[in-house]
């Protein structure tokens, strides 16, 4: 394995997303977190890669601050809890273009520092079943679940069988119900590094421009 970098939504300091992402993992057995602790409590918005020849940590880090510098943070009504293919997950009460655009730039400004995929790393993501329009998607931009395909998602589990996915439930929601009152607000995007053997880790936080008024 090789350093990886991704560009995420991390919760905003001092927001109850943030108290949540701080207790989350201890509040839920390891059995339905294993999966989702090396990413952290995070949404992606450019998904895992290994740098491109020729670039380096300090341009991806001078890209950051530029790309925020170009771009407004956006706020939202607050999350809800969800199912998204079998896994819980926070997500968007009500559907956002902001958050869209959001995502697709960051995977259009970004993906020059993105190495291609390797044949081991095409046959992974091609183990789950994806249309043909995901699968052109991987091909273009290493990931087969942008633009249109996008779902802005914070994961809390890994993949719930149906019939104990209410007893799951019940477990979550006493421990999102905080951050499922309060208003979801991206106001920064965060470079995160993965080193080999390692959890993903924040490099750099970056703020976007104030929100535009509602």
């Amino acid at each position: 394995m090789t350093t990886r970098y991704a560009i995420y939504f991390l919760p905003e300091p001092a927001s109850a997303l943030m108290r949540l992402g701080q207790v989350w993992l201890d509040h839920l057995p390891r059995q339905l977190t294993a999966e989702a602790r090396p990413y952290g409590f995070h949404a992606t918005l450019k998904a895992p890669f290994r740098l491109a020849e020729g670039y380096d940590e300090a341009q991806l880090v001078a890209a950051c601050a530029d790309f925020a510098a170009r771009h407004r943070g956006v706020v939202e009504a607050p999350p809800n809890l969800a199912v998204l293919n079998g896994f819980f997950a926070l997500r968007p009460s009500l559907p956002s273009d902001a958050i869209q655009s959001l995502g697709a730039a960051c995977v259009r400004d970004f993906d020059r520092f993105r190495a291609p995929l390797t044949p081991a790393e095409r046959a992974k993501r091609l183990k789950s079943p994806l249309s043909a329009r995901s699968r052109q998607l991987l091909e273009d931009w290493g990931y087969p679940y942008v633009f249109e395909e996008y779902r802005f998602h914070m994961t809390l589990t890994c993949r719930v069988d149906d019939s104990a996915q209410a007893e799951v439930a019940a477990m979550l929601q006493p421990l999102v119900a905080e951050a499922c009152a309060e208003n979801l607000e991206i106001r920064s995007i965060c470079l995160v590094r993965q080193d080999p053997g390692s959890d993903f880790a924040l490099v750099e936080r970056f703020a976007l421009g104030a929100p535009c008024a509602s």
